[in-house]
């Protein structure tokens, strides 16, 4: 395999082509959650990890990267040290500012490259750097990267991208200086220029330098943002500068999804295309991501010749093994990611710090670590969804004796069902994975299995897990609920009801609203009608919402927001809005109404045995939360 050969960066050798991207884990300036964080993906296997750094708090205040002082300098050093110990090379990502809408406690106003509106449409615009705070900035930078070096890092990537600071500095859109930073492309490429310059300058012509940069924003040029082919002028630049390597990323914050993008981007992610561009016009290695945990995908790259080093980030936090796994051919065992983006850039954007859906050990390494058990117990599963098939791998894992009941025919739960949407189709991956551990851990599984009280008490475990999961919500004081064109969309979406051509979907949800555009795509007429005053009223991450805001803008899809449904009949639903009714003609109604917790097993053994009750058996919510509680319960035994 290409991933697997070595490759160079100026001087510096990698060992296979897999680099551990920066993510902002938000676990603190080098204290020992964090160092045991990054640890644990040099022990996987990463050829490199990449270490993202604040150059200075000064101007934005606290952000989810760490800060390289002479205070958490031990702890930095202390990780490079112990990254090398598993030939992983260390790279420092240099962040210069944020740009965005953070601000030290001090300061009035977020800072970004020029006096623009903070956001699209906002009134409140930014706090124009001065000459002054640019060079202070700059300094920074110097000081963290000098230290850096004295730790023994292997390189070091100028963050450069995604409408960050120095990408407002680089682009029209934002820069609208009228001073020697401003105005022509060579003063808008000033601020990075001379960050490169300064670094030379301090470390060294030949040390490991690499550029993190987007060639193209994928939004319209004439609005100012970068095409491609300002994109591959920068390219070449970088190159003459003497830098040693490119990383390529594509967006902005204007269209956020595309730099990590959610499940919803089945097709090759437009990293490659870029990526593919600027290698038709520099020597320079290119490193690129998006989406790249996937083992073939990342492969076709390379043998492709888009990109030459292969960059994951969330792929690392669901299985930081998965560079050995590859070389030791155990890819059935590799945990993939889900690309919910909910543990990961969703936690930190809101103040958390970095987790993982489906690998509840991420950014807890050390802590909720499992251990073998000197006293082995005799563990029964009820429910083979996300959090029973985690919780039995868990506890297998531990030393416990396992044994799953499940009563459909295939393992998966709801999770299955989301998983059905041709949009969706790669988190059917991480199922895989649970039938590979199920079988390599000999845990036994038995399917079409109902658990009644009595068989329960029967068998006699030391420990149940009651992970039973949700029930579609079918509420029977509507009128005609039980019609027989009414259906589920759980049922619609495994193809188990018979349709027309004309759907009403009850519930404009994530449920409903993915089913609508399952059967939109088919060639249905669909109607989504929410009781609420907004489609997907629960919350959705922006950048999930973004994606799948884009996929229900069809022509086959109508929606009707704070409009209840009344009443169901043979060929329509009534409908009330305003106080208003209507009448709306149909040949079948999908319910997508949300999910019951199926309780009632747990509340009638919760005094009878040692029973903990998980995941949507609790409260219909996230595979994050589900997966968490089994890995919890599993740590109290």
């Amino acid at each position: 395999m290409k991933a697997l050969e070595s490759i160079r960066i100026g001087d510096l050798e990698l060992k296979n082509r897999y680099v551990m991207v920066a993510m902002g884990p938000d676990i603190g300036d080098f204290g020992q959650r964090a160092i045991d964080y990054y640890v644990r993906r040099a022990k996987g296997g990463a050829s490199m990890i990449m270490v993202n750094v604040m150059a200075t708090k000064e101007i934005d205040g606290p952000t989810p990267s760490a800060l390289l002082n002479e205070e958490s300098y031990d702890g930095f050093k202390e990780l490079v040290d112990r990254c090398h110990k598993y030939d992983c090379k260390v790279c420092i990502q240099i962040m210069p500012g944020v740009g965005l809408q953070t601000k030290a406690p001090d300061r009035e106003k977020p800072s970004s490259a020029s006096a623009t509106p903070i956001y699209p449409g906002s009134d409140m615009t930014f706090h124009e750097l001065t000459k002054e705070e640019i060079k202070f900035i700059q300094g920074e930078v110097s000081k963290t990267l000098k230290l850096a070096k004295k730790a023994g890092v292997d390189a070091v990537e100028i963050h450069a991208y995604g409408g960050y600071l120095t990408d407002k500095f680089m682009t029209e859109r934002w820069n609208i200086r009228t001073d020697e930073y401003g105005g022509s492309f060579e003063n808008r490429m000033r601020f990075l220029n001379e960050i490169i310059d300064n670094t030379k300058e301090d470390l060294g012509e030949d040390f490991p330098l690499i550029v993190k940069f987007t060639p193209n924003h994928y939004l319209p040029a004439e609005d100012g943002y970068r095409d491609i082919e300002e994109g591959l002028k920068i390219a070449k630049m970088l190159e003459e500068k003497g830098v040693h390597a490119l990383h390529i990323d594509v967006g902005c914050h204007d269209n956020w999804y595309m730099a990590m993008p959610p499940i919803y981007q089945q097709d090759m992610v437009l990293q490659m295309e870029a990526s593919r561009q600027v290698k038709k016009v520099t020597s320079l290695p290119i490193i690129s991501n998006g989406r790249l945990g996937d083992i073939g995908k990342a492969e076709k790259a390379l043998e492709n010749g888009w990109i030459d080093i292969v960059g994951v980030g969330r792929g690392f936090l669901t299985d930081p093994d998965f560079p050995n796994k590859v070389m030791e051919n155990r890819t059935d065992e590799i945990r993939y990611c889900i690309y919910c983006n909910e543990g990961c850039i969703n936690s930190v954007s809101e103040g958390r710090h970095i987790d993982c859906a489906v690998n509840p050990e991420t950014g807890y390494e050390g802590v909720k670590t499992l251990k073998k058990t000197d006293d082995p117990k005799k563990i029964l599963v009820i429910g083979a969804g996300p959090g029973g098939c985690h919780a039995a791998i868990a506890a297998a894992e531990a030393g416990h004796d396992v044994e799953i009941w499940e009563r459909e025919e295939r393992l998966g739960g709801n999770f299955y069902n989301a998983c059905l949407p041709p949009f969706k189709r790669d988190g059917i991956k991480v199922l895989h994975y649970y039938r590979t551990m199920l079988d390599r851990l000999n845990i036994r599984i038995k399917y079409c299995k109902e658990a009644t009280p009595e068989e329960v008490l029967r068998y006699n475990p030391d420990k149940v897990i009651n992970a039973t999961g949700g029930t579609p919500i079918r509420p029977r004081s509507i009128k005609g609920i039980d019609k027989d064109n009414v259906t589920t969309a759980t049922d619609v979406l495994q193809n188990k009801s018979i349709l027309g051509d004309n759907i009403v979907i009850v519930g404009a949800g994530l449920v409903g609203c993915e089913t609508g555009i399952v059967l939109a795509n088919k060639g249905k007429k669909i109607t989504i009608i929410e009781m609420m005053d907004s489609i997907l009223p629960e919350p959705v991450f922006i950048q999930n919402l973004m994606m799948l805001t884009q996929l229900l803008d069809h022509p086959n899809i109508e929606t009707k927001t704070s409009t209840k449904l009344m009443e169901i009949r043979d060929d329509s639903i009534i409908v009330s809005k305003d106080g208003v009714e209507e009448q709306l003609y149909c040949d079948n109604v999908v319910l997508a109404m949300g999910f019951a917790p199926n309780n009632g097993l747990y509340e009638e053994l919760k005094d009878k045995i040692d029973i903990v009750n998980i995941g949507d058996s609790v409260q219909a919510r996230r595979v994050l939360n589900t997966v968490k509680e089994a890995h919890d319960a599993i740590l109290a035994i």
